[in-house]
């Protein structure tokens, strides 16, 4: 009798599907593939909308409370976690970060924010004046937490990796 159980649970376990890898965090783990979140979870929040050629360049950096994805090893897509006081308004702290944009060789080309069913957003669009590259950083708020997402590429690919990015960032949800 305890023989033919253990030979069905055998039978169970292998004929199950297995998501994970040989070592944490590498090949072709379900925490390894951006379009699962389980990695993006750890910051508070989850996107439901990752093209599948898409890879994360840096996996969560804990110190930073950051996260990269793109594709073919090039990062077009980051999000860092500020934990701010709770009575923070979105466009106050924004604000900060416009005084910074010049100093650091970038011209704001456009600046809008709103409000949706979990908070604020406030989204800021960028160019380098030398006219190499293009981003647009938005603010996620909710309550004592900022996420801010920087969506980077080259001034001619810009167009192409923005509206990937608007895809994936209008998927975001905060847990």
């Amino acid at each position: 009798m305890l023989h033919s159980f253990i030979f069905v649970l055998t039978l169970l376990f292998l004929n199950s599907e297995v998501f994970g890898a040989t070592h944490p965090l590498t090949g072709s783990s379900l925490i390894n593939q951006p379009n699962s979140s389980f990695a993006l979870m750890q910051l508070g929040f989850k996107l439901d909308h990752v093209p599948p050629n898409w890879t994360y360049n840096k996996s969560i950096d804990n110190a930073a409370k950051s996260i990269e994805l793109g594709v073919n090893n090039q990062t077009l897509l980051s999000f860092r976690l500020e934990n701010v006081s709770i009575k923070t308004h979105l466009e106050h702290y924004v604000r900060q970060y416009l005084r910074d944009y010049h100093q650091y060789g970038f011209d704001i080309v456009g600046l809008h924010s709103q409000k949706n069913g979990t908070g604020t957003i406030a989204v800021v669009d960028l160019k380098q004046k030398n006219n190499s590259t293009k981003s647009r950083q938005v603010f996620f708020h909710n309550q004592d937490k900022i996420i801010i997402a920087t969506c980077a590429d080259s001034t001619t690919n810009f167009d192409s990796t923005a509206a990937t990015c608007n895809q994936i960032l209008n998927s975001f949800q905060w847990r």
